[in-house]
């Protein structure tokens, strides 16, 4: 199931990469990843960097806000925001520079119903549910 859920991942990630002209080989996408639990952090890294992504992380919207300003991630991967996160997603949305960045999120052990609500209310471009977590 967990290999399912990051293949999908990929699929919805490569949709939303940069074109590269042909004369620059193409570079790897760049994936911000904020993910506020350590070893689900370094899973979902390992995955997405095992996929020929380039990962960045973030432990928290802080962190996330840090990273953004210096870098120019193709795409946000991101755990369903607490308010620390709602800020970072609200900042993200209204910057005019990374206003167009797409923000896939995972969460996990909600409600369908709320999870589809929250895709809404924050502009999503994908959710997905967690599929595992790792042992603590």
């Amino acid at each position: 199931m967990w290999l399912g859920a990051i293949f999908s991942w990929s699929s919805v990630l490569q949709g939303h990469v940069r074109v590269m002209d042909r004369w620059n080989p193409p570079a790897r996408p760049l994936v911000l990843l904020v993910e506020g639990h350590a070893g689900t952090r370094a899973m979902y890294a390992l995955a997405l960097s095992a996929m020929a992504f380039n990962v960045v992380t973030a432990q928290d919207g802080a962190e996330a806000h840090r990273r953004v300003r210096v870098l120019d991630p193709d795409i946000t991967v991101m755990d369903l925001p607490d308010a620390d996160g709602g800020q970072f997603l609200q900042d993200l949305k209204q910057n005019p520079r990374t206003c167009d960045i797409p923000i896939v999120a995972v969460g996990g052990g909600y409600a369908e119903r709320w999870l589809c609500e929250r895709a809404e209310r924050y502009g999503f471009a994908a959710l997905f549910p967690n599929a595992c977590l790792p042992d603590v």
